[in-house]
């Protein structure tokens, strides 16, 4: 196991940091007795747990769980802050309405942040030669 850092380890873990920061205090207010943890919170704070654990074995799982996490968070699945606001938004007229699934602010923020800084890396770490351009013949 290295610990050598450089810099494009590190702002791949921004986002990870970020969610880390977000977690610790919505906890700190729950264990305060201020908030009430709901199923929710739980399941945030296992999987950021996890993240930690997975990041000291594997870096490369470890950022694919990191997505995971803020995607599930994006959603309503998992919440990261102890006063969460959701927003739905539709798409129609009257009765003819599409309803979009409920968004979390501040987990589709990290998401985006993450997508940005990672689909590159995300890409090339989980590329499958088997299924690279160019036909089986081709690669013969």
């Amino acid at each position: 196991m290295s610990f050598n850092m450089d810099y494009k380890k590190l702002l791949r873990l921004i986002p990870f940091l970020v969610l880390l920061v977000f977690v610790v205090f919505a906890w700190m207010k729950i264990l305060t007795v201020t908030h009430v943890a709901r199923i929710r919170h739980l399941i945030s704070g296992g999987l950021v747990l996890v993240n930690i654990v997975v990041y000291l074995f594997n870096f490369r799982i470890g950022i694919l769980l990191t997505g995971i996490t803020l995607l599930l968070a994006s959603f309503n699945f998992a919440i990261i802050t102890a006063n969460y606001t959701t927003v739905r938004y539709w798409v129609g007229f009257g009765d003819a309405r599409l309803t979009l699934p409920t968004i979390q602010p501040w987990g589709l923020l990290l998401f985006v942040l993450f997508l940005v800084l990672n689909v590159r890396y995300l890409l090339a770490a989980f590329d499958n030669p088997d299924t690279s351009s160019g036909s089986v013949e081709e690669r013969r």
